[in-house]
């Protein structure tokens, strides 16, 4: 009787949260910023046990049996991959993935169903949160343009509906293999007045981004991105969120969840930055706000739609 009264008091579900194992998709600069500042902010409390593992090495024994106090937070869209498939032993937190890919996979390997034990907090942004950037940087123009792939075209239907908010028109160009790629990006530049890129790997590639920048450059038609690294490499500006900004989010998750593990449903990020490349304005004689004024509009909006 004390044995089974002992078993009913330490049961799963009255252990706290407090082991964390990150899988990372490879060793790369943009996942180990995520996973130090992560680690980071968890050691203060010293409350979390925290396992580092690379997909590479993934063996089946690093996971644990009894995952009752237990989150696996899956960096990247092949850490994601890999723990669909496995039985959901474990809250999984996959972050630095496209909502859009979040959801194909979840819904593949039947992980939607259950989405508080495999969640996700997205890489890219609320599209109402893009599309006010561009108001903001870009008042008076109104038509957008967006190139995608055929896996893409489930996109449309949100931006679409933050795009009548705004009383914008959204155009779209769907790209089915590589040789219909700059035909439909000129057709997409020749009506539109800001082309906006999305993570949709098949189009906005290492291979494709030179050509889709000077393209519009050529155009006169600004490019908004996803990252930093898009401004830097010739968008216009974009607004996005860095590793440590995504690191921040999943550690405030972590530490307000409850005993049993149930993650929040999946999420935008909530912390986010913006980025404007000062030459190619000037380029395109565009006279734009500085950052930290786009910032603070687009903060201030985004307290204003809560």
């Amino acid at each position: 009787m004390l044995l089974a009264l002992f078993g009913l008091i330490v049961s799963p579900a009255c252990f706290a949260v407090d082991n964390i194992t990150l899988l990372i998709s490879e060793d790369g600069p943009a996942y180990n910023e995520f996973a130090s500042q992560l680690n980071s902010l968890l050691a203060n409390s010293n409350k979390y046990t925290i396992k580092t593992i690379y997909l590479p090495s993934l063996k089946p024994e690093d996971l644990p049996r009894n995952a009752a106090n237990h989150v696996l937070v899956a960096v990247g869209t092949p850490a994601m991959n890999s723990m669909a498939q496995k039985p959901p032993a474990m809250s999984v937190l996959n972050v630095m993935v496209p909502r859009d890919s979040f959801h194909k996979t979840a819904r593949q390997y039947g992980r939607h169903q259950d989405p508080h034990r495999f969640s996700s907090i997205y890489f890219d942004q609320p599209w109402n949160r893009q599309l006010a950037l561009i108001r903001y940087a870009l008042p008076g123009r109104n038509r957008i343009g967006l190139l995608m792939s055929k896996d893409g075209s489930e996109m449309t239907v949100g931006v679409q509906a933050a795009a009548k908010e705004f009383d914008m028109q959204i155009n779209v160009e769907t790209v089915t293999d590589d040789s219909e790629l700059l035909p439909a990006l000129r057709r997409l530049l020749g009506n539109s007045e800001v082309l906006l890129a999305m993570p949709d790997a098949t189009i906005y590639n290492r291979n494709n981004m030179p050509s889709i920048l000077l393209s519009s450059y050529r155009q006169k038609v600004p490019l908004f991105g996803f990252s930093a690294a898009y401004v830097k490499a010739g968008a216009l500006a974009a607004v996005y969120s860095s590793p440590a900004q995504i690191a921040l989010q999943v550690s405030e998750v972590i530490q307000g969840l409850p005993a049993h593990a149930n993650l929040p449903l999946p999420q935008y990020p909530r912390y986010f930055s913006v980025s404007v490349n000062t030459q190619v304005s000037r380029s395109l004689s565009l006279d734009m706000e500085d950052e930290s004024t786009l910032m603070r509009k687009l903060k201030s909006s985004a307290e204003r739609a809560q």
